[in-house]
């Protein structure tokens, strides 16, 4: 998981907007202890290992929120026992502090006036890690602006991933963060960097939604329905299309609720994968193995074996302004899955592209859902030539891995006490959650959401009458 820089806002009390970002995360970062009590204003630190390190680096020098916890700079190449400084401390750190990596020094804040469309920076803020927190005030900026931030090296210009942007009234009350943040209110904790981590929150969310997302009650989710979905035009010769990246289940048709073809949008009924083997019964497919153009005597594919000795295919075209292409050959040499003495080639095609022989086509009347793909009961005519495939779907469940992200769950309040459950038990892992009273509340509003699902979409069974 990438976590973002995490920022507040608050606004209203007087004082115009307050951002509060979070130090940057610092738990897998190197890390030595200062081995001999230093004194204040001092330009060098004995240290139990300082070859971990490099010069010009940037060190921590105490723990995240502690009084007298400052940010230093290496000055020139550590040695195993010794890391020399480019400025004299602010103060006095005993033996056993701990020195950690951190690879930024600023925080660059950045301001949207356009409800986060474009940004513009408003203010570089040196890192000050003796708070849990890093504070700037606007006093004249307004409630629609939005922020974010960035954190920056000022010595090698390394600069971080932006945050999320966020209003100046704050997170919205079905965003990640507000409902992480609520968790921690409500039991008077704080993200510490150690125990509770921003990375721990995140997960420990994503858990509770998954367990509800795959209830054993719930195929899918009627809040997550997506309605024409445009899967691509229609080309001459090809007979898949890739689904949806976030369609459900996209190794079969159970989350596909429709797929239809062209301005008249006709509805194709859904098939097993061995339907659509009869449907190419008797017809040789294979794909190219090499590109070819009108003036290519042969063509490579990726299997002639189901090919003839010696006759024509057909080519699927490249766009939707050619048409299939077809090709005679008088050699069919299968150990190199060559076609040889090849004539009449109209138009250049890609590798890969489809060919044919013995197919009919036209406009496909089933279709199938396996690895990812769409396959239609036949290759697309040349007639239907740019006109869409349209889909009907569930997508899946989108993770939130930053606190800007919003659940698209219409009952996100529901995971306040899990959340409450996972800090408690995060903190004590003996805590049985059967009798634990924040997992029995998340456990009952979660059966309960499951039983009222309601996907709006009515049931139809089509009847194949024999005549």
């Amino acid at each position: 998981m990438t976590i973002l820089p995490k920022i507040r806002v608050k606004f209203g009390e007087g004082v115009g907007v307050e951002v509060f970002i979070q130090p940057p995360d610092l738990n897998e970062n190197e890390t030595t202890f200062v081995s001999t009590d230093a004194a204040s204003g001092v330009t060098s630190f004995t240290v139990e290992d300082g070859l971990k390190f490099a010069a010009n680096e940037y060190l921590v020098v105490g723990n995240v929120g502690a009084e007298k916890t400052e940010i230093v700079k290496i000055s020139g190449t550590p040695s195993a026992a010794s890391i020399s400084l480019t400025a004299a401390t602010s103060f006095a750190h005993d033996r056993g502090t701990r020195l950690i990596s951190i690879p930024f020094n600023q925080a660059i804040v950045g301001r949207s006036t356009d409800s986060g469309v474009n940004y513009s920076d408003l203010a570089t803020i040196d890192l000050r890690l003796d708070s849990t927190e890093i504070y700037l005030q606007r006093t004249a900026d307004a409630s629609t602006d939005y922020y974010r931030v960035r954190f920056y090296n000022s010595t090698t210009a390394l600069s971080s991933s932006n945050s999320d942007g966020l209003i100046a009234t704050g997170y919205a009350a079905n965003s990640a963060g507000e409902l992480i943040r609520r968790a921690l209110i409500s039991m008077g904790e704080r993200i510490d960097g150690q125990v509770l981590t921003k990375e721990f929150l995140l997960e420990a969310l994503h858990d509770g939604r998954q367990e509800i997302d795959r209830h054993i009650l719930v195929d899918r989710w009627s809040f997550r329905t997506v309605f024409d979905y445009d899967g691509g035009d229609m080309i001459p010769g090809r007979y898949q299309i890739t689904l949806p990246t976030d369609l459900r289940d996209d190794d079969t048709y159970k989350n596909v609720l429709a797929v239809y073809l062209g301005r008249g949008k006709r509805e194709l009924d859904k098939v097993d994968k061995r339907a659509v083997n009869g449907w190419y019964r008797g017809v040789a497919h294979s794909t190219l193995n090499g590109a070819i153009t009108s003036a290519s005597t042969s063509i490579v594919l990726t299997s002639s074996g189901d090919f003839d000795e010696s006759g024509s295919v057909d080519i699927a075209a490249e766009d939707i302004t050619e048409t299939v292409d077809n090709a005679a050959y008088t050699t069919n040499t299968e150990s190199t899955k060559t076609l040889g003495t090849v004539t009449s080639i109209a138009n250049s095609h890609a590798t890969a592209r489809d060919v044919w022989q013995g197919a009919s086509f036209g406009l496909p009347i089933e279709y199938a859902v396996y690895e990812s793909k769409i396959t239609f009961s036949q290759p697309f005519g040349d007639d239907y030539a740019g006109e869409n495939v349209w889909i009907d779907y569930y997508a899946k469940m989108t993770k939130a891995d930053s606190d800007g992200d919003l659940l698209d769950e219409p009952f996100a309040e529901i995971y306040v006490p899990y959340l409450r459950y996972r800090i408690k038990h995060r903190k004590n892992n003996q805590i049985d959650r059967e009798t634990d009273p924040d997992y029995k509340d998340w456990a009952e509003k979660r059966e309960t959401q499951a039983r009222k699902e309601f996907t709006g979409q009515d049931l139809r069974v089509n009847v194949d009458i024999p005549k």
